[in-house]
């Protein structure tokens, strides 16, 4: 069990009963600005798996940061959800905080929102414009702040978290970029910090002793000319000194920058807590004020290990816990293998960003009633189940079948599927551990694992099942109307694996058209630009990863970029011939011809590959298709369908 991570820690005379915290995130559970019984059941999942500090998602701190999506908390209208919240949460342990949120400026959309900011800056990400606060009006932000604080302290709530991070409105009251005021709110960094700084002290003063007030904000906000480490310290230096918080939580990235946002939730292509450098920089300027610390921590060791070294006192886990609530009791227990995996890919953000609400690609429970309880139930018969294809989908199903009782079988050719290539692409280790996971609960369940060939109706219906479940994946199919008269275009799976199975370098030209938009795709790419001194990446689209939610889609910008990846929009691929490629410009019809192609892949739709549906359905076999095999997709649908599968055996 490690020395420090079960060791408690006392905020604002308040005891937790260990050093993890479920990070605020959004999760589009509300509805109509109040609580419901899904955020509630949700939150109170991650006390009971045992964090000691649950922090809630964004909730509205005045009537000016209001959204159709958020927690309307500075009305009295929301108390009873809140108070329901806040004592689940409690039942289980776990202190609950509030998270007070104003958006200022900041948006995803479209501008021509009505927003106010410290000055009238545009959003780096929408280029909304906020009309300028008076003076007047900031301090009426500051008395709207510590009156929701105190109906949060009213409502059983044991303190509450400041968001200065991101770009929301604090932040740009903190940034040079966005806070041009010549007045006692802006300038120096006196003026810049005063109104985070009388926040922290109005609620304070509102709520007294014994209820936390804690404050979030970057370390390094990642836009040019605003905050950087150095700035960083001095700004935390002038809070700490005047208004000190009862913790410091560090995230970085904002949205005063079109391209930094997506700094606030590295994925699996970044180091392991990549911001450690930055978060221990800040400790001098911190002083006595606890340090939480957030951007992706996946395991207990490496969590002990930044409390160790004195980086952090308290964790802050978001997407971990997202994945498993159980993170912490699994590993104060000495279980941490037993540990589902955050594979840090993102289609949590992306799901709330699209507008639905927040899912996860290992963890098919979220939102759902065993959200806390991920048990199945025994089924009153015991069956034989036959799962074809162990992919993602497949071991999904074959394991929540088995733990129903069945007696399952899994065919296929190896283990992970399609997982398992994605997985030896530059960057997505990651995804091997959720696969080496999902195998793991699979054996567990007791099912029988027969891979290493493809299986046929003949191998199916040789086992006498009573159902099977179809998790046999897709094909991707050639470009429409290309013609490939040197027979050398490779879909870009076969691409990688010949590439990784032989590593040398290549040198001249590749080239990848792109039909697929799917981050797997662009993962590829980097591959074969580890190969080829020079890569093109072209799309019929006019951009790129245009199907990928925001952060997700900077990030893969940047690292195409950093790989000096050429890209070329509105062009589709005529023909390959005597290694020249033509293009085909879909505006304008114009063609190009590109020389010396030493290497075309092509990522495009793909076919579900389901062909043993017929034979089988034809033997009065009852056949369920999930995954790809269904309908190509991400692994977020290929989990759920088949843990649906798997229930419904």
């Amino acid at each position: 069990m490690p020395s420090t991570l079960f060791t408690p820690i006392t905020l604002a005379g308040r005891v937790l009963r260990n050093r993890i915290a479920y990070a605020a995130m959004s999760t589009r559970f509300p509805a109509g600005g109040r609580v419901t019984d899904t955020l509630v059941n949700h939150l109170a999942a991650r006390a009971a798996g045992g964090a000691a500090m649950v922090i809630t998602e964004a909730l509205c701190a005045a009537p000016s940061a209001a959204t159709a999506v958020r927690i309307a908390a500075y009305d009295d209208a929301t108390r009873p959800g809140l108070e329901k919240l806040a004592a689940a949460i409690a039942r289980h342990g776990a202190l609950p905080i509030g998270q007070l949120w104003h958006g200022g400026s900041a948006h995803h959309g479209a501008r021509g929102l009505d927003s106010v900011g410290a000055s009238a800056v545009a959003d780096g990400m929408s280029w909304t414009v906020p009309r300028t606060l008076t003076a007047t009006e900031i301090e009426g932000l500051i008395e709207d702040y510590a009156e929701t604080a105190h109906r949060l302290l009213r409502a059983g709530f044991a303190g509450v978290e400041v968001s200065a991070a991101h770009g929301f409105l604090p932040l740009q009251f903190l940034s040079p970029v966005t806070n041009r005021r010549t007045d006692d709110w802006g300038g120096d960094i006196q003026g810049r910090t005063r109104f985070t700084r009388e926040i922290i002290r109005a609620i304070r003063a509102r709520c007294g002793a014994g209820f936390i007030a804690a404050l979030k904000m970057p370390a390094h906000d990642f836009v040019p000319g605003s905050i950087d480490q150095a700035e960083a310290a001095r700004l935390v230096a002038a809070i700490v000194a005047d208004a000190p918080p009862d913790a410091l939580t560090f995230s970085q990235g904002s949205h005063a920058h079109g391209w930094a946002l997506h700094r606030h939730a590295p994925d699996m292509h970044e180091p392991v807590a990549p911001y450690r450098d930055l978060v221990a920089a800040m400790r001098d300027a911190a002083g006595p004020v606890p340090i939480g610390f957030i951007g992706r921590v996946p395991t207990p060791a490496l969590a002990e290990d930044l409390l160790a070294s004195g980086t952090a006192d308290l964790i802050m886990l978001a997407r971990p816990l997202l994945a498993d609530p159980f993170w912490p009791a699994k590993a104060e227990a000495g279980q941490a293998d037993a540990i589902t995996p955050c594979i840090h890919c993102n289609t949590c953000w992306g799901e709330i960003h699209r507008g639905a609400a927040i899912a996860c690609s290992v963890n098919p429970h979220i939102g759902t009633p065993r959200d806390a309880a991920p048990a199945v139930p025994r089924a009153p018969v015991a069956k034989r189940i036959v799962v074809v294809g162990a992919g993602m989908a497949g071991l999904q199903a074959a394991t929540a079948a088995a733990e129903r009782g069945h007696a399952v079988t899994l065919l296929g050719t190896g283990q992970g599927g399609a997982a398992s290539l994605h997985a030896r692409l530059p960057g997505c280790g990651d995804i091997q551990s959720a696969i080496a996971q999902s195998a793991r609960r699979a054996r567990l369940a007791g099912v029988e694992f027969r891979l290493g060939a493809p299986a046929s109706a003949a191998d199916v219906l040789g086992l006498r099942p009573d159902a099977v479940v179809l998790a046999t994946g897709a094909t991707m199919v050639p470009p429409p109307g290309f013609t490939d008269q040197d027979g050398t275009a490779l879909d870009i799976r076969a691409a990688s694996q010949a590439l990784l199975a032989d590593p040398a370098r290549r040198g001249s030209l590749a080239v990848v058209f792109d039909m697929d938009a799917t981050p797997g795709a662009y993962d590829a790419t980097l591959l074969i630009a580890r190969h080829f001194d020079r890569v093109m990446l072209v799309t019929p689209r006019e951009v790129i990863a245009r199907d990928s939610p925001v952060l997700t889609m900077q990030a893969i910008h940047r690292r195409l970029a950093a790989a000096k990846v050429w890209i070329m929009t509105c062009q589709e691929p005529i023909r390959l011939a005597r290694g020249a490629l033509t293009l085909r410009h879909l505006l304008t019809g114009a063609e190009t011809e590109i020389p010396g192609v030493a290497l075309f892949a092509h990522a495009t739709p793909r076919a579900p590959r389901d062909a043993l549906m017929a034979p089988l359905l034809a033997a009065g076999v009852k056949v369920r298709v999930v995954g790809d095999a269904l309908a190509p997709r991400l692994m977020m649908s290929a989990v759920r369908e088949g843990q649906a599968a798997g229930e419904a055996a």
